[in-house]
């Protein structure tokens, strides 16, 4: 009888950590390519609307995460701040490497977008095993 309220995938802890370090490679591969692509062309992928409202959103959530840990107002808004910040940088990032994946595929090379994947799953298992093992 199927479960109601969890997803299949979810209760195989084979797929479950092949689906997050595959997922981990994929942003990775393409904050690298966000990188090559903002130093070759410059310039925002992002509209900056949708940039301004996501540092927004993040400042505001950051601000009351690091609060609620214990840090004095001061700390909180810096903390709010930097971590605005961060996920701007990575949304650019992520975003200019879709679109430079999409532009420079074919030159790119499949070997080595396969090689880089590959790489990037084994890092980003390895990453989120630390992580969860250190916070969890």
């Amino acid at each position: 009888m199927k479960k109601l309220g969890k997803l299949q995938w979810m209760e195989n802890r084979f797929a479950k950590a092949l689906g997050i370090s595959a997922i981990l490679a994929l942003g990775m591969i393409s904050i690298v390519f966000g990188a090559v692509r903002l130093y070759a062309k410059g310039g925002n992928p992002v509209p900056l609307p949708a940039l301004l409202m996501a540092f927004a959103i993040i400042f505001v959530l950051g601000s009351v995460f690091f609060e609620e840990r214990g840090a004095d107002r001061i700390g909180a808004l810096v903390g709010g701040g930097i971590a605005a910040v961060a996920v701007s940088l990575v949304m650019v990032l992520i975003c200019g490497g879709v679109l430079y994946l999409l532009e420079n595929g074919m030159q790119t090379g499949i070997d080595k977008v396969i090689s880089m994947l590959a790489v990037c799953m084994v890092l980003g298992m390895v990453t989120f095993n630390y992580i969860t093992h250190h916070l969890g």
